[in-house]
């Protein structure tokens, strides 16, 4: 079946001056609607009508042909009807069907077009086929003078019935239907279009809506989250994802990490589970822009493969083999020298969740009267009930209450164990028990000392700016550079290594010590952790453009 593409383009526009030719994210406006019709592989011919010399060159450079469209067609009473019968007659050919295709709508995809040219084949009783939206709403009309309902029953607007509004994409009609008043056959269909398709720009604020679409990028986050090693590479991710709410998202994880499926699915972002052996290959279908990676360290067969496939590569807490080969890795926990300009450490890099970010530092206490113990997920080393046996005693004897908040990952039966002995040592009026706190932001804030490990929690306490008595876990995390004097922490080291005199020593020359701890909260005030998340998507966005820059100018070459 021959079908002929007619794009309508005048050189006035009143709205958006020189619109067709203006710059949309790198190729002017005109070019998508040529390239979307080429690429369709429907017609015979893809045809710009247009009475400009400069749209006409542009045109033929991205391979259309130019009917000139004479002056009495191109002024702004010209309807689309003769415009599109004069550049048909003008071809000297026949054809089955007839597109007008709109420069002004950009986000128009050649899989959509074709589809839409293949049910007008399929059902050769369709005289004419029109881009549409279903965009049912609760809408009023003057009718008699009067404003009244265009609905009949005021319900939710999913319970609406269709309301299909014209996007202005394309109009199919058979050829024998198209004449100087008409392109209307006898019987007409509609043909729904994705919404991120159907933007037709009419206005600047149309123009910045595309601007943004076509700038949005394709993005799996692949991540790891389970009581081993916590769920703060979950949290994130998630963090991250609320930053590019303006791109395309997909996380995929493993089957096996159900709470982190779980956090995943109540932020209500999609995504695949699988065994872990197969993400690579759902990875690879998808085919996405930016992969990120936050599943601590990487092989090469975590980075080179997708990087073959075109596929830029960002990780995050990466201390492997596949830290050489990706793009950009963000380590914000380790500020280690690194001989690579790709990897980024420090406290700039690091992503404060934004109920920390939002919240204003605590105020100077001259007292310690609450003291916060919380040491992550899991807490592996279970440095929580060692606090608590080591700290009893010295509750009792001061004026002091404890809140202890146990992480996601924290072993139930730790926990029996841990209010076994705050009950069997009568310190049930001095320490509370907690898991799963409405807000860690607002209990760092009420508390005037805390006690945590060398993970994110400190970069959150430190947000807060409360004095605070570091121990790790293990040896990693004693790599994380940030959490010593010169940022505000007081730093025992290894936890298991700490002895009862060490922790208690500290912890009462920290309450009997106003002096340190306001010199403490004056270091922690000095980084500015509140930004370090737009820092890092804005650091994504902008190498992964450098590199499609370099990639591009090396291919002309």
């Amino acid at each position: 079946m021959r079908a002929i593409g007619i794009i309508p383009a005048r050189g006035g526009s009143k709205g958006i001056p020189r619109k067709n030719l203006r710059d949309l994210n790198g190729k002017p406006l005109i070019a998508y609607a040529i390239q979307t019709a080429l690429e369709s592989g429907c017609f015979e011919k893809v045809i710009v009508s247009t009475e400009d010399e400069e749209i006409a060159h542009i045109a033929r450079e991205y391979s259309a042909e130019v009917h000139n469209r004479p002056d009495r067609l191109a002024n702004d009473l010209a309807t689309l009807d003769p415009v599109i019968y004069d550049a048909v007659q003008g071809s000297k050919q026949e054809y089955d069907i007839v597109a007008t295709l709109q420069p002004t709508c950009p986000l128009l995809k050649p899989d959509t077009l074709r589809a839409a040219f293949e049910r007008m084949i399929e059902e050769p009783t369709i005289d004419t086929l029109i881009s549409v939206v279903n965009d049912p709403r609760l809408a009023w009309v003057e009718k008699d003078s009067k404003i009244v309902p265009a609905y009949e029953k005021r319900v939710n607007r999913q319970e609406l019935p269709p309301y299909y509004r014209e996007t202005g994409a394309f109009f199919l009609s058979r050829m024998r239907y198209v004449t100087e008043e008409s392109r209307f056959g006898e019987r007409v269909e509609v043909f729904d279009i994705p919404e991120n398709e159907a933007l037709d720009i009419d206005t600047m604020k149309d123009w910045w809506i595309a601007e943004g679409t076509l700038r949005s990028k394709k993005i799996a986050i692949r991540v790891d989250g389970y009581r081993q090693i916590g769920y703060g590479h979950v949290y994130r991710m998630l963090l991250l994802a609320n930053r590019f709410l303006d791109h395309q998202l997909r996380f995929f994880l493993d089957e096996s990490h159900l709470e982190a499926q779980k956090a995943v699915s109540d932020a209500f972002y999609p995504y695949e589970v699988g065994p872990r052996i197969e993400l690579k290959d759902r990875i690879l279908d998808y085919l996405p822009d930016i992969l990120i990676n936050d599943i601590l360290d990487t092989t090469l067969d975590d980075v080179v493969p997708f990087q073959k496939a075109g596929i830029y590569v960002a990780n995050f807490e990466d201390l492997g083999t596949g830290l050489e080969e990706a793009d950009l890795v963000v380590n914000a926990l380790y500020e280690t020298d690194h001989p690579y300009d790709h990897v980024y450490t420090g406290p700039d890099y690091y992503c404060l969740r934004d109920e920390f970010a939002h919240t204003r530092p605590r105020y100077d206490s001259p007292k310690v009267e609450r003291i916060l113990v919380t040491f992550g997920g899991a807490d592996p080393s279970n440095l929580t009930l060692k606090s608590t046996l080591t700290l009893g005693d010295f509750l009792e004897s001061q004026d002091i209450q404890m809140k202890i908040i146990l992480g996601l990952g924290y072993p139930d039966e730790s926990e029996v164990e841990l209010r076994q002995t705050v009950e069997s040592r009568g310190l049930d009026e001095k320490i509370e028990i907690a898991r799963n706190v409405k807000s860690m932001a607002a209990e760092f804030k009420s508390a005037d000392l805390v006690l945590t490990s060398y993970g994110r929690t400190m970069y959150e306490v430190a947000s807060m700016q409360v004095p605070a008595i570091l121990m790790g876990q293990n040896e990693r995390e004693l790599q994380h550079a940030f959490g010593h004097s010169h940022n505000g922490f007081e730093s025992l080291g290894l936890g298991t290594l700490v002895t009862d005199q060490q922790l208690l020593g500290k912890v009462r020359q920290l309450c009997e010590d106003y002096e340190l701890r306001k010199k403490m909260v004056d270091r922690m005030a000095e980084t500015d952790l509140a930004h370090g998340v737009y820092r890092v998507t804005r650091l994504i966005l902008e190498s992964y453009d450098e590199k499609n820059r370099l990639e591009s100018i090396s291919g002309r070459k």
